[in-house]
C-alpha cells in the first residue's frame, strides 16, 4: 500500500492499467461524540432513502401489479410512469422515506459507535486493525 494518499495506476491480468484509489486511514484528532454519530447516521441515511426512493417506487409497482402484468419489466415501467404520471411520479414518498431511513440511520450508527467504543474499552490489545496488513 503506498503510504501517501494519492491515485495509484495498477496493471490488471490482461496487461492493462486499472485506476486504483487507495483509502488512507487518518487519525482524528478526537473522536466523535454520540449526537455527532447520530446527526452523520441521519444524513447518511437521508441521502440513501433519497437517492433510493425512484427504485423502491418502480420496485413496489411491479410487485403490486399482480397477474394483471401492466408492466413487462423495469424499463418499461418507468417509461409507462413517466409517460403517464410525469417524471415526479418516480419521486413520490421521498418525504417519509427520507424521515424514516434517517432515523433508522441515525440510531443504527449512534449504536454502532456506542458499541464499537465500549468494546475497545473493554478489550483495548485487540483493535483489529493494527494486526491487519502492515508493510
Amino acid at each position: 500500500m503506498n503510504p501517501n494518499p494519492q491515485i495509484d495506476f495498477a496493471p490488471t491480468i490482461e496487461g492493462h492499467q486499472s485506476l486504483i484509489v487507495e483509502v488512507v486511514h487518518v487519525e482524528a484528532r478526537r473522536g466523535l461524540n454520540d449526537p455527532e454519530n447520530a446527526v452523520i447516521g441521519a444524513f447518511a441515511g437521508a441521502v440513501t432513502g433519497a437517492i433510493t426512493t425512484p427504485l423502491d417506487m418502480i420496485k413496489t409497482r411491479l410487485m403490486i401489479q399482480g397477474s394483471t402484468n401492466q408492466y413487462k419489466g423495469i424499463f418499461d415501467c418507468v417509461q409507462n410512469v413517466v409517460r403517464e404520471e410525469g417524471s415526479q411520479a418516480l419521486l413520490k414518498g421521498i418525504g417519509p422515506r427520507v424521515l424514516w431511513i434517517g432515523i433508522g440511520g441515525s440510531i443504527f450508527f449512534g449504536v454502532l459507535e456506542s458499541t464499537k467504543r465500549f468494546l475497545a474499552e473493554r478489550h483495548p490489545n485487540s483493535h483489529p486493525e493494527s494486526n491487519s496488513k502492515q508493510e
